[in-house]
């Protein structure tokens, strides 16, 4: 069986499946007849343990961008929509504590993805930023050089 549906036996592992972007729109803006409730069965079966899935930081950032994007939302607000889903038990995020101090960067400072993706990880790791984008200032716990 795969992600979507399975059998239990006394010996079956649970599948591990990776999310697509368009899997998770369906679920969040619930705006697909078909697609919508395939997406909120699959997500159920997440929390019922019978499938475990898994989302990565790609995956955040393309679902930021078609939410900022194509459904016109402020940044803050499409970080704000993908906040609790990605704090849920539901799904692994790759890098979880960085993506949701991501979207955290973002909703204070209202900046693009990959701008508090990156401030984010330098911010983990001490490191400084070199860039020329004056966004990156407004977060005061990284250091952002100008180059010369």
């Amino acid at each position: 069986m795969g992600c979507a549906e399975r059998e239990e036996t006394a010996f079956t592992v649970t599948p591990r499946c990776h999310l697509d972007a368009n899997v998770v729109l369906r679920f969040l803006r619930n705006d697909d007849p078909r697609q919508s409730p395939a997406s909120a069965r699959l997500f159920g079966n997440a929390k019922a343990g019978k499938v475990q899935l898994l989302i990565s930081a790609v995956t955040v950032a393309e679902l930021f961008y078609v939410l900022a994007r194509a459904y016109k939302h402020p940044r803050s607000e499409a970080a704000a929509t993908l906040l609790p889903f990605l704090q849920s038990d539901i799904i692994e995020v790759e890098n979880r504590k960085r993506v949701i101090d991501t979207l955290r960067r973002v909703i204070k400072a209202n900046v693009d993805f990959g701008d508090a993706y990156l401030a984010a990880t330098a911010s983990e790791k001490g490191d400084q930023i070199v860039s020329f984008d004056d966004d990156l200032k407004s977060f005061n716990d990284v250091t952002t050089i100008v180059p010369q």
